[in-house]
């Protein structure tokens, strides 16, 4: 078993001279200026995905039920106390519902596999790109040395095969697959599969656990490597464009109008 790198996920996003699959995802689906230019702030939708994946990964560590309202004193002063003690504080309504959401993970296989004793999770991982020489960063929700498995544990709407496909396209799901075992390999060590946990956030909490297709992983690797030459070109012009702001874009009628016009 590896040792677990125990950074705290504020000290492992302040590592911000290491690139993460999310730069790579926001520099390939908005472009290198959107990535310049991105802040983090925490949201209720945020919060609600730390928490459920604290409740898998960690037993709930550092994950606050609060008062049944975000309005008045009692939230403020429960709020400031939460962010003092790096915590994630709740509504009651919201801290039960991930409760609900990761009890059902827990209950699958995949979830007990996370939750077990033979994954380390929230470990932190640092390498070099070889190609571009950027330092790069990854941090699996669980990783199961022994077998080299990654898993990623997320939360949505719709887990069916279908739902789950179209928030791989819609997320880049694929990239940061690809990023991810790219990472860990550089980092010394084996990255053979990657295994997506998804759960639903409402009704049955329903869980499917998905892979993602070798050519579909072949694409993505192409791609994210082409994203991380991109960054580095960047950085050493030091210039963060989008790429087609600089020029006058001809938009063209759609489809579906020309369709239209030849019913008529």
């Amino acid at each position: 078993m590896i040792p677990a790198d125990r950074l705290s996920n504020t000290e492992y996003h302040s590592k911000k001279d290491h690139i993460s699959s999310s730069d790579v995802k926001m520099v390939h689906s908005k472009s290198l200026a959107h990535w310049k230019a991105k802040t983090y702030s925490s949201s209720p939708v945020f919060d609600m995905g730390t928490a459920v994946h604290a409740m898998v990964l960690e037993d709930g560590k550092g994950i606050i039920r609060g008062p049944e309202t975000r309005r008045g004193k009692a939230w403020t002063e429960a709020h400031e106390e939460a962010q003092a003690n790096d915590q994630t504080l709740l509504t009651a309504g919201d801290y039960d519902l991930a409760r609900n959401i990761a009890d059902s993970v827990l209950f699958h296989p995949a979830g007990q596999r996370m939750a077990g004793p033979t994954t380390v999770n929230e470990a932190s991982f640092f390498a070099t790109d070889p190609q571009t020489g950027l330092k790069i960063k990854c941090r699996p929700d669980s990783y199961w040395d022994a077998k080299g498995v990654l898993y990623d544990l997320k939360t949505c709407q719709d887990a069916s095969p279908r739902g789950v496909a179209k928030d791989m396209i819609s997320y880049n799901y694929a990239i940061q697959q690809a990023f991810y075992m790219h990472c860990i390999e550089q980092a010394g060590y084996e990255a053979s599969q990657f295994v997506f946990v998804n759960v639903e956030k409402s009704g049955a909490f329903a869980v499917s656990t998905n892979i993602i297709h070798e050519e579909y992983l072949d694409w993505a690797k192409g791609e994210m490597h082409m994203t991380l030459r991109k960054i580095a070109k960047a950085n050493e012009a030091q210039k963060w464009d989008t790429g087609w702001s600089d020029q006058t874009n001809v938009i063209d009628l759609p489809r579906w109008l020309r369709l239209d016009a030849v019913e008529l």
